[in-house]
């Protein structure tokens, strides 16, 4: 076996399955199409399938749990509406970092951690907006070289432009802590924080 419990092309050929195959999981079925199984019917809110095949793969060996754990990581970013439902990926993240520890000692409750975070993932509000949005702007440095252009507002008294220009406490009070959409409520302490900000640039 190799580093990942793989099988290795001899096993396969004993399970029936082609020696140019990738990496399989016990009965055999192919690693890489039982995690986009998985990924799919999570898209779907298929929680029932998704966990099926999720169990193939953590039932297989260590290494395949381990693949499951960092698919599902990344499927909360990918597929669900983070905005909608921030909560779902500290709880995704807990909830692995549990089955992780419980794997080689008690695979039950390594799987029952498994399955709470599939059923809340396919219940959860669905946006493929977080990936487009990582690959519109990521991709566009990266093959693009595209370099933004610093608004005029970044340069306040934080640096040395700024300081060039002479902006001080009020430009950075009307411009660089502005704030969009602006709070609805007052703020009792702002005045109080300027002037005690004011005096500490005088000393």
């Amino acid at each position: 076996m190799g580093s990942l419990d793989f099988d290795t092309s001899a096993e396969r050929e004993g399970k029936g399955v082609a020696a140019d195959k990738g990496p399989i999981c016990c009965r055999p079925l192919e690693a890489d199409v039982a995690i986009s199984a998985l990924q799919k019917a999570i898209r779907r809110g298929l929680e029932r399938e998704a966990m099926e095949f999720a169990v193939e793969l953590m039932h297989t060996s260590k290494a395949f749990h381990s693949m499951v754990c960092n698919r599902l990581e990344v499927i909360c970013h990918e597929d669900l509406d983070t905005l909608a439902a921030p909560w779902v990926v500290p709880f995704v993240a807990t909830a692995l970092a549990q089955s992780k520890d419980r794997y080689s000692s008690k695979i039950g409750e390594a799987r029952l951690m498994i399955g709470n975070c599939i059923r809340i993932m396919c219940r959860a509000p669905k946006s493929r907006a977080g990936c487009h949005f990582a690959a519109a702007i990521g991709l566009r440095s990266q093959l693009e070289g595209y370099v933004p252009t610093v608004p005029d507002f970044a340069f306040d008294q934080h640096t040395l432009e700024g300081r060039r220009l002479s902006r001080g406490l009020d430009h950075f009070r009307s411009e660089g802590a502005k704030l969009v959409p602006p709070p609805t409520g007052d703020d009792p302490y702002e005045d109080e924080a300027y002037r005690l900000w004011a005096l500490k640039q005088s000393k």
